[in-house]
């Protein structure tokens, strides 16, 4: 994505183009995000560019001019994501075919906000009550309408929260199964969906309090018909959300994202996830498979993030057969 403004582009090949070797990678990974993306339709790309330029070519600029096109066009009830001018982005079809309805997404949610405002005193009381609402646990004085109430509250909290209305990342349940019956599943699934941003510990509740969401694409799809968005379901671009580090755009031979996995992938490169964005949908208590808490450190440093993402270009060369991908 090469973009026409000048002081967009001047910007951004200071940072991340061949003038940036000696950019911090924090800052040179958020620009290269920007300049490997192949997704964005030119379309789009005008558009960011002509409502919302830089008004300076400097990293902090560009990152307030960037966050104004968020609040604008993606953080909103029908963000442009999910519209025709991303079409370049939107998933195969099949995905949301009568077969692909029913594949199932995992997403991890943060439960600070809920745990908060709601009547849960803890990540234990929580828990405790998912498991009377499921049947797994029998409690004298708490029926399962009880609990589903509760329940419904956290969720309620979810759906309302100053962050609900952001597109939402997501990946498949098949790919995950390991790591989803694992004990230690909350620290596996941060590090291989790369949520570098769920950290430990928090002095409140001891950890990260999280869930772990678990609904079919066909959700997603019927609430995006009545959204009124041309696309349910779409590949992650570096215009969908903050200049991040740790998200890496996917070459377009890829049908979905990729996410950089925490734990390095080495040589393993077949332990890149597969990852989606898709509209929001109303959680029910039905929605939550799990909770639990984020308890192990990430190493988030900049030579560790340099060396992430070295890892993880490598592998999509070799995934996508485009030994070119992320040349700048």
């Amino acid at each position: 994505m090469r973009p026409s403004d000048p002081t967009l582009s001047g910007v951004l090949n200071e940072l991340g183009g061949p003038r940036g070797g000696n950019i911090d990678p924090v800052s040179r990974a958020r620009a290269e995000n920007f300049l490997m993306e192949e997704r964005v339709h030119p379309d789009r790309l005008a558009g960011y560019e002509s409502r919302h330029p830089p008004r300076e070519a400097t990293r902090d600029a560009w990152t307030r001019s960037h966050n104004d096109y968020l609040q604008a066009s993606v953080f909103v009830d029908v963000p442009e994501t999910f519209g025709s001018l991303n079409s370049d982005a939107a998933l195969p079809p099949a995905v949301s075919s009568t077969l692909g309805r029913e594949q199932v997404l995992i997403r991890v949610e943060c439960l600070d906000f809920a745990l908060n405002e709601t009547k849960i005193c803890s990540l234990v009381d929580l828990e405790h009550n998912l498991a009377v609402y499921t049947g797994s646990r029998k409690d004298a004085l708490t029926s399962q309408g009880d609990a589903k109430a509760l329940l419904e509250e956290v969720c309620r909290s979810l759906n309302t929260n100053p962050y609900a209305v952001r597109p939402r990342f997501a990946a498949f349940a098949e790919e995950m199964q390991e790591e989803i019956e694992s004990a230690d599943w909350a620290d596996r699934l941060r590090d291989r969906l790369g949520l570098a941003h769920y950290p430990s510990p928090k002095i409140k509740f001891g950890a990260h309090p999280v869930a772990l969401m678990r609904y079919k694409v066909g959700e997603v799809t019927d609430q995006a018909s009545h959204a009124g968005t041309t696309f349910a379901l779409t590949v992650p671009t570096a215009l969908d959300a903050e200049p991040y580090e740790i998200f890496h755009p996917a070459p377009k031979e890829s049908n979905f994202g990729r996410t950089l996995n925490l734990a390095g992938c080495g040589d393993e490169c077949d332990r890149l996830a597969s990852e989606v964005l898709h509209l929001r949908v109303d959680y029910k208590p039905s929605h939550i498979l799990k909770v639990g808490a984020v308890t192990t450190p990430v190493d988030t440093s900049p030579s560790r993030i340099a060396e992430m993402r070295e890892q993880h270009l490598f592998c999509l060369r070799y995934l996508h057969g485009n030994e070119d991908f992320g040349t700048l």
